[in-house]
Order: C-alpha cells, then sequence, then structure tokens
C-alpha cells in the first residue's frame, strides 16, 4: 500500500515538475507581476485609501437620494390599507413614476460615476509608479496626479458612468418585468 502511495504521488510530482518546466516563462512572469504589485502597494499606502473617500461620497449621495425619494412618492395619493391598518396603499401618479423612474437612474449614474473615479485615480496611480520606475530604482507613485486627472477627464468618466448606469437600469428593468411575468 505504502509502495502504491509512494507511485502515485511520484506521478504527481513528476506532472508537477513537467508544468513547471513547461510553464516557467508564464510563471516567471506572474512571480513578477506579483514582486511588481507589492512594491507598488508598499511604496505608497495612500492608493488603499482612494476607494475609502468615494465609498463615503457614494454613502453621501445615497443618504441625500433617500429622502428625496421619500418626498416624490410622497406626491402620490397615500391612503390607509384595507386588509393591515400600518400599511398604506399608494396610488401611483403616472408623472410620479417617471420622476422616481429618473431619480432612480440618477441614484445609478452618480454611485457609478464614483466607483469608477476611484477606479480611474488607482489606475493612474498605478501607471505613474510603472513609468517612473526603472531597473535601478522605483518610481514615485502619484495619487495626487491622479485626482487631478480624475477632474480633468470629468466628461469622459461621466459619459462612461452613464453608458454603465444604463446597462444597469435595463438590467434592472428586465429582471423586475421577468418577476412581473412569473406572477
Amino acid at each position: 500500500m505504502y509502495l502504491a502511495v509512494m507511485c502515485v504521488g511520484g506521478l504527481f510530482a513528476a506532472g508537477f515538475l513537467c508544468c513547471v518546466c513547461c510553464g516557467y516563462s508564464s510563471l516567471k512572469i506572474a512571480i513578477d507581476v506579483i514582486d511588481a504589485s507589492a512594491d507598488f502597494l508598499a511604496k505608497s499606502k495612500r492608493v488603499i485609501g482612494v476607494p475609502l473617500v468615494f465609498f463615503v461620497f457614494q454613502i453621501i449621495s445615497v443618504a441625500i437620494w433617500v429622502p428625496c425619494m421619500a418626498y416624490v412618492i410622497s406626491m402620490n395619493h397615500i391612503s390607509p390599507s384595507q386588509s393591515v391598518p400600518q400599511l398604506k396603499d399608494i396610488e401611483w401618479k403616472p408623472e410620479i413614476k417617471l420622476m422616481s423612474l429618473y431619480m432612480f437612474f440618477g441614484i445609478l449614474w452618480v454611485t457609478a460615476f464614483f466607483e469608477y473615479c476611484s477606479t480611474f485615480v488607482v489606475m493612474v496611480a498605478a501607471s505613474t509608479y510603472y513609468w517612473n520606475s526603472n531597473p535601478m530604482a522605483e518610481g514615485d507613485v502619484e495619487v495626487g496626479l491622479g485626482f487631478s486627472y480624475c477632474f480633468t477627464h470629468f466628461g469622459s468618466l461621466a459619459i462612461g458612468s452613464f453608458i454603465i448606469a444604463l446597462v444597469r437600469f435595463i438590467r434592472i428593468t428586465v429582471m423586475y418585468l421577468a418577476r412581473q411575468a412569473e406572477k
């Protein structure tokens, strides 16, 4: 039994050795990428805070949006529910439905904008680190440059996040219609 286990283990070891030898160049590139990523994160701890800053902006936006949406919904006719006294029935007016959909699309757009601004700043910081580095010395990570580029390319980020928000809105609408069709 020990001989069988050792033979199977030897076959696995030989297969692993074959994979390492055949994929040595890919393995070396992967190790270099991991090494460069670790150097990048060690060089700049500020990059870790960038998504946190934009997440706070998203939280503030949603915190402002929720009461505004409640105000829009309150423009409908609201009456006590017939079945449960604590519940309310809302009779939606067509123009209020459109306003609600517009506001829903707006929050999708704003949150997508902050999400992709965060990604843009991190990408600029990573690319400046890459292009400022050479074999003799590591480069500087310029997070501030990422923020200034974010404000410079504001329109491009807004249009890109509009497209993302539109796709998300269509996906949510189709999912809603599919659930309504199931009922």
